[in-house]
């Protein structure tokens, strides 16, 4: 049995937690016996779901992963998709507008996607359960399927983008809520949590699902970048497939579409702030939407010009100050290994974000006259700078267990300079 196998046949409590809350308004019932490795029956075939199941498979390992033996038998429907969908292209909202030309199209498709039993099970917890996170799907499965209506194709491959968009987040139901639901930057320690969700998907698609290999693995990849500064796998160029390109933009610009103000103005920014991070073609595609919105922006939504160009001259300096102590650290004969890499990814991590910055000519910018416009852009940028100075600490740190007191105290003085503390 693989190492994959043998994970999905132990229950994931927080899956396991969702499903039963789900059972409490929807029919889940066992489409099979479930039995445990030693053969021991502990639910029998077409009796629902309830508390009592969950008691019986604590820390028990099942001869079959639950997912595949449990059915919902008024689970989430194709009907029900396009019924989500019509509500979203008619919200106003600047995302839903932004797709509506490809409406035809989704329409038609979402109602002929193929929903395997696994993955209607688990989108059915979702919608009982998680809200936000079936609205955050339905919304990916809009963006992802205009995406690929964008550029043509067969019907083959828009229904493989809807369904990359639709499930692309399943992992997340195997996450304690409390990091998903988190606000804010999450700590490498805490994030280490989140960032293991798309490889989750991608093993349940796999694994439990006859969905298309391409599909699965496009799932894994929702959340790598081209230039390798992703996760979980750190995949780069080729080594991301097609949809995983696309999925990876999708994603990103769901982020940002959820702020309340010029999402897809910021989304554009964001998307293109690092070249060589993004697909082109999916970066293309919300930038042309961004420009076709036309988001009105409000005077108190951008500050003054001086004192913006004075912050981004202090994180000019803060990131000159970084990278000098990323560089020494990586370099030191004497240090940790973990110093060692931790730092001299940190080094890597502010070159590309510092040469992305140069590439848009923000160090240089110039004095605007006060228009409103300008000064808005420059706001973002240093919102979207900042945000990534933050993030370089988590990205560095995540994939190590934790930190012994003597590597955290040489590595503390870098952070302090990411976080603009620097003594």
């Amino acid at each position: 049995m693989g190492v994959a196998q043998q994970w999905l046949n132990l229950p994931n409590p927080h899956a396991l937690a969702a499903i039963i809350d789900a059972s409490a308004t929807r029919k889940i019932v066992a489409s099979q016996d479930i039995v445990d490795d030693r053969g021991t029956k502990l639910w029998a075939r077409d009796q629902p779901v309830s508390q009592s199941l969950q008691q019986r498979l604590l820390e028990r390992k099942l001869k079959q992963p639950l997912e595949a033996c449990l059915r919902a038998e008024d689970g989430v429907t194709t009907y029900q998709l396009c019924e989500a969908l019509g509500e979203f292209l008619d919200s106003g909202h600047v995302l839903a507008n932004a797709v509506g030309q490809w409406a035809t199209p989704l329409r038609n498709e979402v109602q002929r996607l193929p929903l395997h039993a696994a993955a209607q099970l688990l989108l059915t917890a979702v919608h009982a359960t998680r809200p936000t996170v079936y609205e955050h799907a339905i919304r990916g499965m809009a963006l992802a399927g205009a995406m690929q209506a964008s550029v043509g194709g067969e019907r083959y491959d828009l229904r493989l983008a809807l369904l990359g968009g639709l499930l692309h987040d399943l992992g997340l139901m195997y996450v304690h809520p409390q990091y998903v639901d988190h606000a804010g930057l999450l700590d490498a320690q805490d994030f280490r949590h989140v960032a293991t969700h798309p490889r989750v998907g991608e093993l349940l698609l796999a694994s439990l699902t006859d969905y298309p290999p391409t599909l699965a693995r496009a799932v894994g990849e929702h959340h790598e970048r081209l230039d390798g500064s992703g996760y979980p796998l750190r995949r780069s160029g080729d080594a991301i497939s097609p949809l995983g390109r696309l999925l990876c933009v999708a994603e990103a610009t769901l982020g940002l579409a959820a702020l309340p103000t010029a999402p897809l103005a910021r989304a554009s920014l964001a998307l293109r702030m690092v070249p060589g991070e993004f697909d082109g073609v999916w970066t293309g595609f919300v930038s042309a939407a961004a420009r076709n919105a036309a988001e009105q922006l409000r005077s108190n939504d951008a500050g003054d010009t001086e004192d913006l160009l004075v912050q981004l001259a202090m994180m000019n300096t803060e990131m000159a100050m970084a990278l000098e102590q990323a560089q020494a650290l990586a370099e030191q004969a004497h240090g940790s290994r973990v110093v060692h890499d931790v730092a001299a990814r940190a080094a890597v991590a502010l070159e590309r974000l510092r040469a992305g910055w140069n590439s848009i000519g923000l160090w240089s910018a110039p004095k605007s006259d006060g228009n409103l416009d300008s000064r808005y852009e420059i706001g973002m940028a240093a919102t979207e700078l900042r945000y990534r100075m933050r993030g370089v600490q988590r990205e560095c740190l995540w994939t190590h267990d934790e930190l012994s007191p003597q590597d955290a105290e040489r590595l503390a003085p870098l952070w302090a300079c990411l976080a603009g503390q620097a003594a």
